[in-house]
């Protein structure tokens, strides 16, 4: 599939593509689902600091605009490249209204948003635990959700693989009105995504 995405970007893939291929091998599953028309919001559980690269690099036919925490930015040379990577800077929990509407701008600009809807890494059964500001983002933008599901902790010279589910529609719900009560019936339904991609592999997702 065909690269996209800014000289620097395209740079960066090309360089973590290398690394991840030697230290940290990933096996896609059911790359057919990723061919998903922009804009869409990529969603995936989160174990590792390397799950935002393993996507980058298993996704090459998007450029992932992903929402990061801030405290990424504190240090001025880190804070150089994720903001040419294209991060977006959130307080804990997705309380942070800027970066809510920059989330926003970029689907409307048509690009692909990256969220880890845990909002932190976390062990166990993927999604439990999930921040609503992925299932309000995705209601009123009426933007499809992709499932993504890593099946273990990214560790080094371990092949982990990655699962891509049928893309969560969003139009029904979102037709109905925007409420709370629409956003916790597609956070169920994320919910239910990754209860069953979890049941139908072996590897459960672990610290370990």
């Amino acid at each position: 599939m065909k690269s996209s995405g800014t000289p620097f970007y395209r740079f960066a893939r090309c360089l973590l593509s290398i690394f991840s291929f030697l230290f940290y091998p990933c096996k896609l599953i059911n790359p057919e689902q990723a061919n998903l028309k922009k804009p869409f919001i990529l969603i995936c559980n989160h174990q590792s600091m390397m799950d935002p690269v393993l996507l980058g690099v298993k996704f090459p036919q998007y450029e992932i605009h992903f929402i990061g925490k801030r405290e990424i930015t504190k240090f001025l040379p880190l804070k150089w490249i994720v903001e040419r990577l294209h991060m977006i800077a959130v307080s804990r929990h997705m309380s942070d209204l800027a970066a809510m509407r920059a989330a926003g701008a970029v689907l409307k600009s048509g690009e692909v948003l990256g969220i880890f809807p845990e909002g932190r890494r976390s062990c166990g059964s993927p999604m439990e635990q999930m921040e609503s500001g992925v299932s309000l983002l995705a209601l009123r933008h009426k933007t499809p959700l992709l499932p993504v599901y890593i099946t273990s902790r990214p560790r080094p010279f371990h092949r982990v693989s990655m699962v891509i589910a049928p893309p969560i529609l969003v139009d029904s719900l979102a037709r109905d009105g925007i409420d709370k009560s629409a956003s916790d019936q597609l956070s169920e339904q994320i919910k239910q995504v990754y209860r069953d991609l979890e049941s139908k592999n072996i590897k459960k997702t672990s610290c370990a």
